[in-house]
């Protein structure tokens, strides 16, 4: 929002400041000698827009992985619009030469005045708006790919789902599965060349894809890690009802000490970080929340981090499974006594082919006065 209210008030001042301009020096174009203030030359008008409107944009862009080709795009666009407006003859090189500065000028000038929010602020915004409630549990799992979750050398070129050989992270396989259980996972990549789809196929290829809820992909998002514009995203996309995750309540698990540590940190969430060289920390840098030499430690990190809230989770399961294992215990104990009583009423008349009648006969109690020589003394 900040950004678009920008480039309109760039586009504004520009367009107000220039007719001013005009009257102030009142230059005459090249070829007239009577003409009124409306078509005075110095400064160009089109070139003052121009200029303010595609720096504007440039300035939007910087952030992004697109600035250098928003910036040549931008200088491009300027100087056209100023040579044409001298190969017209409608201006003096001076008047586009002065339309450049001018244009440049006012989109700095409304840049340093117009407020625009900052990593952090941004993320304390987010922050006020979660509930706060004092939890330390986690429900989202953001995990880099290349050398966190799969082997990147560095030295392959396209996207790593079309490599001849492609290989896992030593157990990444059975992190996910454990984490799955508990967290929802998405892979957080600077992976220009592989949109969210091609990042699955390769995850695929390693059987990892079907631990993984989501993609976020700088190839989709149009930034890249580590700035705050692409975690943002990435809350967005994990939230709901348009409002964003609670930053406190995801973690970011990574190699990389500034695209991945220090990025997620600016924005406001929990971070371990995946160091199996045992590469030093750079100083004077806020520390990682965990450290995991191996990712078969990183459930455990990931539960540690996540406090009582996880493991009251973990017991509830094991409660919710205990009464049902009872409940499955009871039902089978029901079926062997049901079957007990077909087995014996099954034996019952196999004995007494006569039915009921003769069963009953055969178990009568005879009550007649024994006989004196059926007497024992």
């Amino acid at each position: 929002m900040a950004q678009a209210v920008y480039t309109a008030l760039t586009i504004g001042a520009a367009l107000l400041l220039n007719p001013l301009l005009k009257l102030v020096f009142s230059r005459e174009p090249p070829g007239s000698s009577d003409v009124t203030p409306a078509v005075y030359a110095f400064p160009s008008g089109h070139t003052t827009t121009t200029t303010a409107a595609v720096t504007a944009l440039a300035v939007v862009a910087w952030r992004t992985r697109w600035r250098w080709p928003a910036t040549a795009a931008t200088g491009v666009a300027a100087l056209l619009m100023a040579l044409s407006r001298v190969y017209l003859g409608v201006h003096w090189p001076s008047d586009v030469i002065a339309g450049l500065a001018l244009g440049s000028a006012v989109a700095m000038a409304v840049r340093a005045v117009t407020p625009w929010p900052q990593p952090q602020e941004a993320a304390e915004e987010i922050e006020g708006r979660a509930d706060d409630r004092g939890d330390r549990g986690i429900d989202v799992v953001f995990l880099d790919w290349g050398n966190t979750l799969m082997v990147d050398p560095g030295l392959r070129e396209g996207p790593m789902k079309d490599w001849e050989t492609v290989e896992a992270e030593a157990g990444a396989a059975e992190a996910l599965a454990r984490l799955a259980a508990r967290y929802r996972l998405v892979v957080a990549t600077n992976a220009d060349d592989s949109p969210a789809p091609d990042v699955r196929l390769a995850l695929a290829r390693v059987g990892l894809d079907e631990h993984i809820e989501d993609v976020v992909s700088s190839a989709d998002v149009g930034d890249r890690k580590p700035n705050y514009a692409f975690y943002r995203t990435a809350l967005l996309r994990e939230g709901s009802g348009g409002v964003p995750l609670d930053p406190r309540r995801a973690v970011m698990v990574g190699d990389g000490t500034s695209n991945d540590i220090g990025g997620a940190q600016r924005a406001g969430m929990r971070t371990i970080w995946y160091n199996p060289t045992k590469r030093a920390f750079p100083e004077g840098k806020r520390p990682p929340d965990a450290v995991i030499r191996r990712l078969k430690e990183l459930p455990g990190a990931v539960d540690r981090l996540a406090g009582d809230k996880a493991r009251l989770r973990r017991r509830g399961r094991r409660r919710e499974e205990e009464a049902a294992a009872e409940a499955a215990a009871a039902a089978a104990r029901d079926l062997r006594a049901a079957a007990a009583a077909e087995d014996s009423a099954a034996s019952a008349a196999a004995a007494f082919p006569g039915g009921a009648d003769e069963a009953t006969a055969a178990v009568t109690v005879d009550r007649r006065p024994a006989r004196p020589d059926q007497m024992r003394g």
